[in-house]
């Protein structure tokens, strides 16, 4: 028995009519959140950051569900300045099994003619499997690959490998773990700015200072695509105190000066120059919810995510 979609349906447009009295600002996309019913309030933590940023309709699909197959749904609203609601239109189903994976149940709730933008939490291996015919169903998937590391335990160059091959095959893939890196590759970047732009010539190491192994791989990956054709010695190591995309890394140059960034809030970095000045930098914002945000109004894969694996 699968949940029935005319039903959850006749409920949603119920529930918005009693949050905004028919004044509800019009969908903007379809997100769907994969996962075990273990993780699912984690990972319903990512989209929630969305609330009161662009209104959606979220379908939270949960499979091996120790409780069995339920199905509901609700909505929640945040008013904008014009007094108009913001709102999220919830879809839960839960199954016992991986049925509420299956593409067949929950795409009849995907909205038409909206972006549809799926959360994928099973591992880039089933990515590149027809099991769930979920991606060729929506128009951007979005993995976290330091969350997938940490809870499967893969070893980081297999899962590097399955993701590789799931973008090979042309999956239009946004890992968040790359976009929190933003705030870091931009402050490295403005090390190299004028006028310190042929600093780059003579930079013989780099030395990068973060929490997890993936930001390390992809950092790494990234400096190695964004340097090709110069030879610059590039180490690193991982110090946990640094959180939630924060770092240092640091430049030495032939002539034994260096300069170096360091990333302790998400908001600000100091930048220290090999002539020894120091500037305080605001950063971009790469907030879970304002890359989520982001990603609805235009769900397009960066390519130098590729180029970084």
């Amino acid at each position: 028995m699968y949940p029935k979609i005319s039903v959850l349906e006749q409920e949603l447009m119920a529930r918005l009519k009693e949050h905004t009295g028919g004044n509800a600002r019009a969908m903007s996309a379809t997100i769907i959140t994969l996962s075990s019913k273990a993780h699912a309030e984690e990972v319903d933590r990512w989209t929630e950051s969305l609330m009161g940023r662009c209104p959606a309709r979220l379908l939270h699909l949960r499979g091996y569900a120790p409780d069995g197959l339920h199905s509901w749904s609700s909505a929640r609203c945040a008013l904008d300045r014009q007094e108009r609601g913001i709102c999220f239109e919830d879809v839960y189903i839960e199954t016992p099994d991986d049925s509420a994976y299956q593409g067949r149940i929950w795409s009849p709730l995907v909205l038409r003619e909206l972006p549809a933008v799926l959360v994928w939490t099973l591992g880039p291996e089933a990515l590149n499997s027809c099991e769930y015919d979920c991606v060729e169903r929506v128009d951007l998937t979005i993995i976290n690959g330091s969350w997938d590391l940490k809870h499967y335990k893969r070893g980081l160059a297999v899962y590097r490998d399955a993701v590789a091959s799931a973008l090979q095959s042309n999956k239009a893939l946004v890992d968040l773990s790359w976009e929190r890196l933003l705030p870091l590759r931009y402050a490295l970047s403005r090390l190299f700015d004028a006028p310190h732009t042929q600093d780059i010539d003579v930079l013989k190491t780099i030395d990068i200072h973060v929490s997890d192994p993936w930001a390390l791989h992809l950092l790494k990956g990234w400096i190695q695509d964004r340097t090709k054709g110069k030879s610059i010695q590039i180490d690193g190591r991982l110090e946990p105190s640094y959180q939630d995309g924060a770092g240092q890394i640091s430049c030495t140059f032939a002539d034994g000066t260096s300069s170096s960034v360091e990333v302790h809030t998400s908001r600000q970095a100091a930048l220290r120059y090999r002539d020894g000045k120091s500037l305080q930098i605001s950063l971009p914002d790469a907030s879970i919810g304002t890359i989520l945000e982001r990603i609805v109004d235009s769900p397009v894969a960066d390519p130098l995510y590729k180029r970084a694996l």
